[in-house]
């Protein structure tokens, strides 16, 4: 079976919080409601903290892991 490219993974599944400037109702509800974080030593209850650090990993784009199954863009807020 042929691994799915990062190209196809974007045209079918994307996430990027709306423009405040746009739509601030739904800059409100994405950012509250689908948003990692806050974590790390601000939050060490979410599950994604471990030793005070956030686990997941943040990527400038998309990429297909080994296995096939993706590794999505989460970009850190340097990336934007």
């Amino acid at each position: 079976m042929e691994k799915i490219t990062p190209n196809r993974i974007e045209e079918i599944i994307s996430a990027e919080i709306p423009d405040i400037e746009i739509d601030k109702d739904l800059h409100d509800i994405v950012s509250k409601n689908m948003s990692h974080g806050p974590c790390g030593s601000v939050n060490n209850n979410s599950l994604c903290v471990s030793d005070e650090k956030c686990t997941r990993d943040l990527l400038a784009e998309t990429i297909t892991g080994n296995d096939g199954y993706p590794l999505y863009q989460r970009r850190s807020t340097e990336d934007g």
